[in-house]
């Protein structure tokens, strides 16, 4: 049921494996290993690093880049081989960006990244709309590709993320249908929460400056001085988080920086981890990130669709084919035009920062989100 291809030969018998997919991150990978040498084999150890690869379940392609390791073993009575690889786009987290000057102007974020990716032989896909131009962006001193990709992405408020057929593809978080139910005592065989109130606070203060006139000179201060709140109504403690914005605005627009800023940490604030059987849900297609499931769960306190932030394809002798699935509320994934890295993306990359403007059209809080704990 998997197979890894190597230079136009086909690896299958495979024991055991692992295989995560997501959005969290912009290169899928795979981990599979055999407990003894193939049929047919007179090699024991044929697959060599730095090969390209694909893996495929049921003859369906989920990696497509390279092999980065290969690891041999064995004792008085067996020998054993595991085989560790990843996307195309690996090779943009493990290496420098490197353009020219280092510097665009008036560029669209397509045309940054694909200037970035263009030596590493990937593919740019555009999913999403991509907003302004750059009026000037700049690779920072010794910064990966990855780095530099990401940090565009967020200024316009997309995600870069892999397809599996390596190809980079700039997206954002779907809506939609959901393409399954998962629901306890049916199909879910294990389920596991993580609730946290960490990053929640009752008030965020977005704080910063608007651009001013030639009448403020009289009283700068009263006129550039711009400062906007909203509330978390489910944590009854004072809490109180200042966001210092990176750019000018008016108060509207503080506004609606304040409600994204509560509505996504609460949607991070609450995760599920399911595990189903098979690889594939009710329509026959392979689970996916970026799509829709709604979860039905007593233990869990949720009736409501979530979205597959990400997941495991794997494969062992005990438990046979199963799919993990991590999964968290659709806001948690709300993208704001501007906003660079707050503490809330702690949960991916560990950073901290602060942000601009919002989108028309954000999304107000939830009041029957799985993210209030009820």
């Amino acid at each position: 049921m998997i197979e890894l291809k190597v230079n136009g030969n086909i690896y299958g018998g495979w024991k055991s494996a692992s295989i995560p997919f997501g959005i969290e991150q912009i290169s899928n990978s795979f981990e599979i290993s055999v407990t003894d040498r193939w049929a047919g084999q007179d090699n024991p150890y044929p697959i060599s690093i730095g090969s390209a690869c694909q893996v495929l379940l049921d003859g369906e392609t989920v990696i497509t880049g390279y092999v980065d390791d290969n690891t041999p073993e064995f004792d008085a009575n067996s020998h054993a081989i595991s085989i560790v690889g990843r996307d195309k786009t690996g090779d943009l987290v493990d290496c420098s960006a490197i353009h020219k000057t280092g510097q665009w102007v008036n560029a669209t974020l397509d045309k940054i990244v694909r200037d970035i990716c263009a030596p590493f032989g990937i593919k740019v896909i555009i999913n999403a709309p991509l907003g302004d131009r750059f009026t000037t962006f700049s690779i920072q001193e010794g910064e990966t590709a990855h780095e530099c990709i990401d940090r565009a992405c967020r200024m316009r408020a997309v995600m870069p993320t892999s397809d599996g057929k390596g190809n980079l593809v700039i997206t954002r978080a779907q809506s939609g249908a959901p393409v399954a139910e998962l629901a306890q005592g049916e199909n879910i065989l294990y389920g596991r929460g993580n609730l946290s109130m960490r990053e929640r606070f009752s008030h965020y203060y977005i704080k910063g400056q608007d651009r001013g006139s030639d009448d403020d000179i009289d009283s700068p201060e009263s006129h550039t001085q711009v400062s906007a709140t909203a509330t978390d109504s489910f944590v009854k403690r004072y809490r109180p988080l200042i966001v210092l914005a990176e750019d000018k605005g008016a108060h509207s627009t503080f506004k609606q920086r304040a409600e994204w800023e509560r509505n996504v940490r609460r949607g991070r604030s609450a995760r599920a981890t399911v595990r189903i059987n098979g690889w594939r849900n009710v329509n026959g297609e392979l689970w996916r990130a970026n799509t829709l499931v709604h979860v039905v769960s007593e233990y869990l306190g949720a009736d409501a669709n979530l979205l597959i932030v990400g997941g495991t394809y794997i494969l062992d002798e005990t438990q046979g084919m199963i799919t993990e699935l991590s999964l968290v509320g659709r806001e948690a994934f709300d993208l704001v035009v501007g906003v660079k890295t707050t503490k809330l993306k702690s949960a991916i990359n560990g950073k901290n920062g602060a942000g601009r403007s919002v989108e028309k059209g954000t999304r107000k809080a939830n009041a029957d989100s799985w993210s209030n704990f009820q």
